[in-house]
């Protein structure tokens, strides 16, 4: 069928004559069969188009043994075969030349495959696995070469040991070559696997075809036989029944196992590595008009709030921190203050993304699409000196500009946290249009100072700076072009207007009031989100700021008599602290400085080791004292000493001072310096409280005896201060109201919000530091007498004591209630709502 001959045509019935020829002829036919199964490409098949256990598909020459049909055959079917190819046959055999004649035409159409030469197939089979074993034998030897090698120089170099032994073994030379292959190549365990597999499929090929040539006749069959026994282990049930095609499959299957072990190492180490990458933050950010931060410090988690809640109307942002601390740790750290039983943080849809780095490299900012970035928040990196966080600042910021010298033409900056003030300068200098600069102990230094001063400023304070009130804003208002600021401070119901700016981006803080709004300016208020405010019809009448016959205008003498300060403790830049108070009290105050340093050293550490100047001071007189502030028996009364250390006469108690600071120690951290602060502000409390009663007990004994003496009247005692402590950690906050703590500024969360608000806004780091300045404008608070008569009966609007404020070009922002406390006004300190509603003013009303 598969050869088109015709076995009864060609061949007639056997006789007695013919008999032998008959045979003869069957057994060529059948070979002829078998190798039309085995070369054509449709294998000889019955009528029923299926192959039958007499002539199954057969694909190799040596196959034919199993068949059925061959064993009617009296010589070798593959001689047979071949013989045929070969033209060669039984002469006088009727029909024979026609059977060659279809057999070999069937062998031409099937390839030629039953001819004596090597098929090409074999050639490339034989030339890819003596290649290869070619490679790997030469870098086997190139190895031992090195071992060799290696040998004879640590034998040389070391000598031999007491024993006459060298002192080590191939076997350790063997492992530290591993190990060094394995720890330099990325591809080690890649090339390993595919080494090994290959070794087994050569070895076990060649074994197959040497040791059972009749099953294996050729090398690609053998080899592909290999291969299964190495990557299928159930192959080798298929196996000959044969000693040696079992004992190499066996061998080479045992070997594969070896070999998917391996590979299951790897692949589970690599995809172990992806995730470790991942889990690490190894990969790129892809994001733009983000906020990028970069480092890590105790500010962190207070900013990450700060920017959540300034982007909450817009329902949430995204955030990216590039920081050295591990990934998974900075995480961890924020899930706890969300995860927080007090005070949590609440992100309000702004997404927070983690990447591990060093922030002044220029790949690692790229990796976080810093120059997409909207603005750059750099926090100074914790556990390092002022100077060397200022100089790695200041590296920052040349990273920055480096990676993108068009940074800032987009309306993107950076904010820059310092520690020393006098470096400013280099930021400024390198980066003058880009980066906006927050000097923290600066700040916080003119933070705590005016707090000291004035205690409740810092409730007004803390909600001015951060975004949970109301907060600054820019905006511009074409309907209000012409209108002067005094016309403009009743012109919005829903905001405090404070100022100007002009087309230049200059600041006008506080203007005039015929100080006109412009076209192209914009105007700065004090509102709860950007879009919480409008421009009323303006119709609210200015007569509240005028002074006629009908209204009074009082004018209180703000007469400032000479000040008594208190600093408890000490912190670098207290040279800087003393000159920045020398600007804020009247001429002859005095500044005593109260710890635990001895005198002589002092000086010395005012002048910084020479990095600071001389005190040049106007005002201040510095008195010094020493002790604990933890001690009861040294703060009972405070006694002067000269540099030299000795008693200069000089003597004061607690309660005769007018403002007291308790500065934070900068050598522990913050949940140490917080408990320190925390005992000496209780203890000290405490005392003045008990001062004062055995003080005012005594006054009104005598006053008794001598009831014409004012001096004596105990009306004429003034009530201790309220002392004033920096607290880092907003944690402790919830301790202060426990401990019935009444003076504090939580310094870190404000000054984080100023970094927030700058972030957002980067001209309003020009206001704040103003504000923060005892130049310029600053925020007071006013008693509600300074502004009106409480005594004519009338009842006054908000908008009518903002009015009476601009006669005394001040702003009035907000006002405290005398029948409330801070906490309970907070609605009301800063942008209070119903400003047009009328009320009646009482005395000690705050403004």
């Amino acid at each position: 069928v598969a050869s088109g001959f015709d076995l009864k045509e060609n061949c007639p019935a056997p006789n007695s004559s013919s008999e032998q020829g008959f045979k003869t002829m069957r057994k060529y036919a059948v070979a002829a069969c078998l190798a039309a199964s085995l070369t054509s490409t449709s294998a000889f098949v019955p009528q029923a188009g299926r192959p039958t256990a007499a002539f199954p598909t057969l694909k190799r020459i040596d196959d034919i043994r199993r068949v059925p049909a061959a064993r009617e055959l009296n010589a070798e079917p593959v001689d047979i075969i071949q013989s045929l190819s070969s033209g060669q046959h039984e002469s006088g055999v009727n029909g024979v030349s026609t059977l060659v004649d279809a057999v070999s035409t069937l062998l031409a159409r099937g390839g030629g495959g039953m001819t004596n030469a090597v098929p090409p197939s074999e050639g490339v089979t034989l030339g890819f696995l003596g290649g290869g074993f070619a490679v790997i034998a030469w870098f086997l030897f190139n190895e031992y070469v090195y071992l060799k090698n290696k040998d004879s120089t640590m034998v040389e170099a070391a000598g031999i040991g007491e024993s006459g032994e060298k002192d080590f073994t191939w076997g350790e030379l063997i492992d530290y070559r591993l190990e060094y292959f394995f720890s330099t190549s990325e591809f080690a365990n890649v090339i390993l696997l595919l080494g090994l597999s290959y070794l087994l499929v050569v070895v076990g090929a060649g074994l197959l075809v040497v040791g059972d040539s009749n099953d294996y006749g050729t090398i690609s069959e053998a080899a592909w036989t290999a291969w299964t026994y190495v990557v299928d282990p159930g192959a080798q049930a298929d196996a000959p029944s044969d000693f040696v095609p079992r004992t190499v499959s066996l061998g080479v299957t045992l070997g594969g196992l070896l070999v998917f072990a391996l590979l299951i190492g790897i692949v589970g180490e690599s995809i172990g590595e992806k995730l470790d990458d991942l889990k690490t933050g190894q990969s790129r950010v892809f994001e733009s008009g983000h906020t990028l931060m970069l480092n890590w410090n105790d500010k962190s988690i207070a900013v990450i709030q700060q920017i959540a809640l300034a982007n909450e109307s817009e329902g949430g942002g995204m955030m990216v921190v590039l920081s050295n601390l591990e990934k998974e740790e900075m995480e961890d750290r924020l899930q706890m203050a969300i995860d927080a039983k007090e005070n949590p943080l609440d992100l309000m849809g702004t997404e927070v993304v983690f990447r591990k780095g060093n922030p002044i490299l220029e790949s690692d900012l790229k990796k976080v699409s810093a120059a997409s970035s909207r603005a750059i928040i750099a926090l100074t990196p914790p556990e390092s000196t002022a100077d060397e966080a200022d100089a790695n600042m200041l590296r920052q910021v040349l990273a920055i500009k480096a990676l993108d010298e068009d940074f800032g033409k987009n309306g993107s900056h950076v904010v820059v946290e310092l520690q020393d003030v006098d470096n400013r300068g280099l930021i400024e200098m390198v980066a003058p249009d880009t980066a906006e600069v927050i000097v923290n102990h600066d700040m916080i230094g003119r933070l705590m100072l005016q707090c000291a001063r004035t205690p409740e400023l810092a409730f007004v304070l803390d909600s001015m700076m951060g975004f949970e009130g109301s907060e600054f804003y820019f905006d511009t208002w074409p309907e209000l072009h012409g209108c002067n600021f005094k016309e403009i401070t009743v012109r919005f119901d829903d905001a405090i207007p404070v100022g100007f700016r002009n087309v230049d981006g200059d600041v006008r803080l506080n203007p005039a009031d015929d100080d006109v709004y412009r076209e192209g300016e914009e105007i700065l208020v004090l509102a709860e989100d950007d879009d919480s405010y409008e421009p009323n019809a303006g119709t609210y009448s200015l007569e509240a700021g005028e002074c006629n016959e009908g209204i009074d205008c009082p004018t209180l003498l703000m007469e400032r008599p000479p000040e008594k300060v208190l600093f408890i403790g000490w912190r670098r830049d207290m040279a800087d602290l003393i000159s920045q108070l020398d600007e804020y009290v009247p001429e002859n105050s005095e500044l005593w400085l109260y710890n635990t340093i001895p005198a002589s050293e002092r000086e010395e550490r005012l002048l910084d080791g020479g990095n600071k100047a001389e005190l040049q001071l106007k005002n201040l007189k510095l008195k010094n004292a020493v002790g604990n502030s933890i001690v009861r028996r040294d703060l009972q009364l405070l006694q002067g000493v000269n540099n030299s250390g000795s008693l200069t006469g000089d003597e004061i108690t607690l309660i005769d001072f007018d403002s007291m600071l308790i500065l934070s120690d900068d050598s522990a951290g913050s949940m140490s310096s917080d408990s320190r602060g925390l005992a000496a502000v209780l203890i000290i409390q405490d005392m003045m409280d008990k001062m004062y009663a055995d003080k005012k007990a005594k006054m009104t004994s005598m006053h008794a005896g001598q009831p014409h003496l004012d001096s004596l009247d105990p009306k004429s005692l003034k009530e201790p201060c309220i002392p004033m402590s920096e607290i880092l950690d907003t944690r402790t906050k919830s301790l202060l109201s426990v401990a019935n703590c009444r003076g504090y500024v939580l310094s870190n969360q404000i000054i984080s919000s100023v970094i927030a608000q700058v972030a957002e806004e980067k001209d309003i780091n020009v206001v704040l530091s103003e504000l923060f300045s005892a130049s310029g404008s600053e925020t007071y608070i006013r008693p509600v007498e300074k502004f009106m008569n409480l005594d004519d009966g009338r009842d006054w609007s908000f908008w009518d004591v903002a009015l009476m404020a601009r006669r005394d070009r001040e702003v009035a922002v907000g006002y405290k209630p005398v029948e409330m406390d801070y906490i309970e006004a907070e609605e009301l300190i800063v942008n209070p709502p119903d400003k047009d509603k009328k009320r009646k003013w009482k005395k000690g009303d705050k403004i």
